[in-house]
């Protein structure tokens, strides 16, 4: 027996690009979803993307190092208010908060950044980032074989899936005791960032995985699918975004643009600071 499983991250508040990546999942067979963190910002469609998810058999959500940040500011991490960057992230962080309600932002709170699953046969270990973190890019496409040897290190699982680097990678842990029984460690690529630009617009990235029962993993297949960008643009134009020119820039070229000089450069700043700085004020109850 098959199953085919749709394995994503990274969307950051892309929904026109998840839309895709749902349609062309289904279209190809699969029947479930695992969703292994960074669902949150950048784009406006943060809450609904979190919501399509629900509708579809999504039975894995873990917790991206955007979504713990909310959590991190909750608990008193100092803001720079003269930092674009905190700015951007508090401003889009007040919208998702007003849009979400309280029992989803205490769900998101309680998901781990590391799960286990086992399926024919197989003992998968899903991380968003590390084992022990979600951040930083100590597995990073050119990182050394030894961070990537680093990953199976005190468990028995067969198989890790990570994001976080935004890029779809395949590789295996260095066995030199056994090397036909390396363990694979696969990279799901990003949903909502690749910035690869195509003359039919972005792409969207995910992984098909095809499990079978006597054979374990039957493929691991990078899929990687456009979207309509120039809707996207119009779901933040028609929110009125927060930092918008700064992401429907990088919908239309394809280049990374959330820099702090970017972002401080935007017209609409000083309004965004002033948001900032109210939103803050009522998380910390003052």
């Amino acid at each position: 027996m098959q199953q085919k499983i749709g394995v994503l991250a990274d969307v950051h508040g892309n929904l026109t690009a998840l839309e895709a990546v749902i349609a062309d999942a289904k279209a190809n067979g699969v029947t479930e979803f695992w969703s292994l963190g960074d669902i949150t910002t950048f784009g406006p469609g943060t809450v609904a993307s979190y919501h399509l998810l629900q509708q579809e058999n999504t039975t894995v959500f873990l917790q991206g190092n955007w979504e713990s940040t909310y959590f991190e500011i909750e608990a008193g991490e100092p803001i720079d208010f003269g930092n674009a960057k905190d700015v951007a992230f508090l401003a889009w962080m007040s919208r998702e908060y007003a849009a979400f309600n309280q029992a989803e932002i205490d769900q998101i709170r309680q998901l781990p950044i590391k799960r286990r699953v086992e399926r024919a046969g197989l003992k998968i270990d899903l991380m968003h980032n590390q084992p022990n973190k979600n951040y930083g890019s100590d597995l990073s496409p050119d990182a050394p074989q030894a961070n990537f040897d680093k990953v199976f290190q005190g468990t028995d699982a067969d198989m890790a899936i990570y994001a976080h680097v935004h890029a779809q990678i395949m590789r295996c842990d260095n066995i030199a005791y056994e090397p036909y029984r390396m363990h694979r460690i696969l990279n799901t690529g990003t949903v909502g960032q690749s910035y690869q630009l195509t003359q039919k617009g972005m792409i969207a990235q995910y992984l098909l995985l095809t499990l079978d029962d006597t054979v374990g993993v039957a493929s691991a297949d990078f899929r990687r699918v456009n979207y309509d960008t120039s809707l996207e643009i119009a779901r933040a134009q028609q929110a009125d975004w927060p930092f918008s020119e700064s992401y429907i820039r990088m919908l239309k070229t394809g280049q990374f643009t959330r820099d702090a000089d970017s972002l401080a450069a935007d017209k609409r700043f000083p309004e965004y600071q002033a948001q900032a700085q109210s939103f803050y004020q009522q998380l910390k109850g003052e």
